[in-house]
């Protein structure tokens, strides 16, 4: 992993996303880009001459971003890490999306607002909406999680993995932290319904790659619950999860479910994309 993209909007959330971040960066020894997004009209009145003087309020805003990510890499003792600053004016859904491409960015790290986790992406936010519009892999930071010095996550799959090199790269680079593997979890919703065979687990196998994991199948009729006591009896530290398609269909199931995981789990989620 060589880039991690951080957009902030200088929020408790965006804080926390960054010191995340910061520790990821510091282990894999990647560099990390923090950037803010200006709306068009932000920082002037709308008369014809204070839109001349959007330049000067980029070049406040990008001095705000540096005594802002020095002020969190002694906080994250994490001097050593380099950290560009950027400011851009735009949108903030299209603007994130369009800047990680443009910087090739591995992964984007993103907090969320409001106190009830993963609920905040699911609200219409900038998150929710980075989710959807990205193909780049999304780690998403909820409120009050902490980076804890271990690595233990939980892929939830339906066995219909199509990740890209770019996204198993970004998983591998967060179990390297701790050389740690990966805990694969199928939920089973129907009563007496058999686990999938032993050629699909194979097939899930190989685009994982060398990942070391193992598996484990739950019977529950309710999917985002079961996850959320799984990711609590192994102390998880991570959900995983792959967004196949960017269908209407898709989006709405994906928001759905995710909406319910946010009232189970406080992780942080690595959305992968194929």
């Amino acid at each position: 992993m060589k880039t991690i993209l951080v957009p902030t909007d200088f929020s408790k959330c965006a804080n926390n996303a960054m010191t995340y971040a910061l520790e990821v960066a510091k282990r894999l020894q990647a560099r990390v880009v923090a950037l803010y997004v200006v709306f068009p009209n932000e920082g002037v009145d709308n008369s014809m001459y204070d839109a001349f003087m959007i330049d000067d309020y980029l070049v406040q805003r990008n001095r705000a971003m540096k005594v802002w990510v020095r002020k969190l890499l002694k906080n994250a003792r994490a001097e050593s890490v380099q950290v560009e600053t950027d400011c851009r004016v735009g949108f903030p859904v299209s603007t994130i999306v369009h800047a990680a491409d443009e910087l090739d960015a591995d992964m984007v790290v993103m907090g969320t607002t409001g106190a009830a986790g993963l609920k905040g992406v699911l609200l219409g936010s900038t998150a929710g909406g980075v989710l959807v519009g990205s193909r780049r892999p999304v780690l998403v930071i909820p409120k009050g999680a902490i980076f804890r010095n271990y690595s233990r996550f939980v892929f939830a799959t339906d066995f219909k993995m199509k990740a890209d090199a770019r996204s198993i790269g970004a998983l591998k680079g967060l179990l390297s932290i701790e050389h740690a593997g990966l805990e694969v979890v199928h939920v089973i919703e129907k009563p007496g319904a058999a686990r999938p065979g032993r050629d699909v687990e194979m097939d899930l196998t190989r685009k994982l790659d060398d990942i070391p994991h193992i598996f484990h199948y739950i019977h529950d009729s309710n999917v985002p619950r079961a996850i959320g006591l799984f990711l609590e009896s192994v102390n998880a530290t991570g959900l995983v999860t792959v967004a196949h398609e960017h269908t209407l269909l898709h989006k709405l199931f994906f928001k759905s479910v995710s909406r319910a995981l946010a009232h189970h789990t406080s992780v942080p989620m690595l959305v992968l994309h194929g």
